[in-house]
C-alpha cells in the first residue's frame, strides 16, 4: 500500500512517498522557487544522501512533471502502484475530516478560498494537475483544520452579530492540525502515558505559527482563527491587530480591501517589523549584531508566544507537557528560552544546557527533552511529521486501519 502525500505552497511543492504497511518513507523531495529564478529540486530515497537539481520550473504543472518523472525513475515502476494521493488543504468549508476529492468538494474549497488567498490557489492548481496525471489513484483532501473540530462554541464564536456565526459559519477554525495532533501523540509516547489523560500545550512555530490547548487528546482552543492571520506574529503575517486600526489604516493610506489583505499577509510579521527577513535565523543573527528592529521583532515574537502559552494554561487548568515544534520551535533555543523566561513559578523550567545541545537536533533525535529536573511541566522540542499524519488520515478514508 503506497500513498503519496503532497503539500503545495505558492512557490513550492513538498512530497513524501510512504509504504503504509510499516509507515516507512520510501522517497521524499522538495521543489522550491517555482516560477522564480534558481528553482531547485532536492530529493532522496530512505537512508540515502540528498540529490539537488537546479532547474527552470515556471509553474506547478512543470513541478509535478518533475516530481512524477523522478518518482517513476527511482522508487516506482509505474504510477499505478499508488493507492492514493493525499493533498494538503487549509480549509474545507463544510468539510472538516479528510474526504475523497470530487467536484462537490472542489467547489466548496473554491468557495472558501478568499479565507486563504496565499495558500489555496496553488493547492487547487496542484490537485487539478494531479488528478489529470494520476487518474487511477484515489485523491484525498486533508484539511489543516480537522483536529480543531472539537473546539467548543464558546471558544469558537466571535463577538459579531450572531447571524455571522449561525448563518455564515464564521468561527474560530484553527490550522496546523496535523502538526498539533502528531506531536501530542509523540509526547504521550515519550511520557509513557495515555494521551487521553494528559493536558498539553503545543507550539507550532514557523513561517506560519499557532498554539493549541489539547485536553485528553482533543483540541479545545487554538490561536489561529478562520483565516491565516489571527494570533501570533508570523513570518510575513501580522497576527492579532486591533480591527479598528485596520479601518483607520485603509482610510489613511487609501488602501483597497485587496491591498489591505496584501499588507496583512505579505508585508507584516517578522519581516515587516525587522525590515531584514521573515526567517528567524537571519533575524536572530541581525539581533546579535545589535540591529534594533531585529531585536524588537525577536522580542515581540517571543512575547506573543509567552502570552498565548499563559492563555492556554488557563483554558486547560494545568499542563503536563509543553511542546515546541515547527522550524522555529524545533531549532531555536533562543525563542524557547525567551518564551518561558520568568515562568518558573508557574512550573515551566528549562535546563539551558539541554536547550542548547552541542549538536543541533536532527531526525535521529526526534524528541529533545529540555526540562529542568525540578520543572513541574515536561518541556519538549519535537520534530513534527505532518505528512505521516496525513498518510494515516488517507488510510482511514480508504477504509484501512
Amino acid at each position: 500500500m503506497k500513498i503519496l502525500i503532497i503539500n503545495s505552497g505558492s512557490s513550492s511543492l513538498k512530497y513524501t512517498l510512504f509504504q503504509m504497511r510499516d509507515e516507512r518513507v520510501l522517497f521524499s523531495g522538495v521543489i522550491d522557487r517555482i516560477g522564480l529564478e534558481g528553482s531547485t529540486h532536492v530529493f532522496s530515497a530512505a537512508d540515502e544522501p540528498e540529490t539537488t537539481r537546479e532547474l527552470s520550473i515556471n509553474d506547478h504543472g512543470k513541478a509535478l512533471d518533475e516530481m512524477l518523472d523522478t518518482l517513476v525513475a527511482k522508487p516506482l515502476k509505474s504510477l499505478d502502484e499508488l493507492a492514493a494521493v493525499g493533498h494538503r488543504l487549509a480549509l474545507g468549508g463544510k468539510y472538516r475530516d479528510a474526504v475523497r476529492i470530487d467536484a462537490e468538494v472542489m467547489a466548496e474549497v473554491r468557495r472558501v478560498t478568499p479565507m486563504f488567498p496565499l495558500h489555496h490557489p496553488a493547492m487547487i492548481v496542484e490537485i487539478e494537475e494531479c488528478t489529470q496525471r494520476m487518474p487511477g489513484a484515489t485523491h484525498i483532501a486533508i484539511f489543516d483544520s480537522w483536529f480543531h473540530a472539537t473546539i467548543p462554541d464558546k471558544a469558537a464564536i466571535y463577538g459579531l452579530p450572531y447571524r455571522y456565526f449561525k448563518e455564515k459559519g464564521y468561527r474560530r477554525i484553527g490550522y496546523h492540525g496535523n502538526s498539533h495532533a502528531y506531536v501530542a501523540q509523540k509526547a504521550a509516547e515519550f511520557l509513557n502515558k495515555p494521551l487521553d489523560q494528559l493536558k498539553i500545550i503545543t507550539c507550532h512555530l514557523g513561517n506560519g505559527a499557532s498554539l493549541c490547548a489539547i485536553d485528553g487528546g482533543k483540541s479545545i482552543d487554538t490561536t489561529l482563527g478562520i483565516t491565516a492571520i489571527e494570533g501570533l506574529i508570523m513570518g510575513t503575517r501580522s497576527g492579532d491587530v486591533d480591527p479598528g486600526l485596520i479601518a483607520i489604516i485603509m482610510k489613511e493610506d487609501s488602501l483597497t480591501p485587496d491591498e489591505m489583505i496584501n499588507l496583512l499577509y505579505k508585508e507584516s510579521g517578522l519581516e515587516g517589523i525587522s525590515g531584514v527577513s521573515r526567517d528567524m535565523r537571519e533575524i536572530e543573527a541581525a539581533a546579535n549584531q545589535g540591529h534594533a528592529r531585529s531585536v524588537l521583532a525577536l522580542e515581540a515574537f517571543c512575547y506573543k508566544v509567552k502570552r498565548s502559552i499563559g492563555s492556554m494554561l488557563m483554558v486547560l487548568g494545568g499542563c503536563d507537557a509543553l511542546i515546541f515544534t515547527g522550524g522555529i520551535g524545533r531549532n531555536s533555543p533562543t525563542v524557547r528560552s525567551k518564551a518561558l523566561d520568568g515562568t518558573a513559578d508557574l512550573g515551566f523550567m528549562i535546563d539551558e544546557t539541554k536547550n542548547n545541545p552541542a549538536d543541533p537536533p536532527n531526525s535521529q533525535c526526534p524528541i529533545l527533552d529540555i526540562s529542568a529536573d525540578t520543572s513541574r511541566v515536561k518541556i519538549l522540542a519535537i520534530e513534527t511529521f505532518e505528512e505521516l499524519m496525513m498518510a494515516r488520515l488517507s488510510m482511514k478514508v480508504l477504509g484501512s486501519p
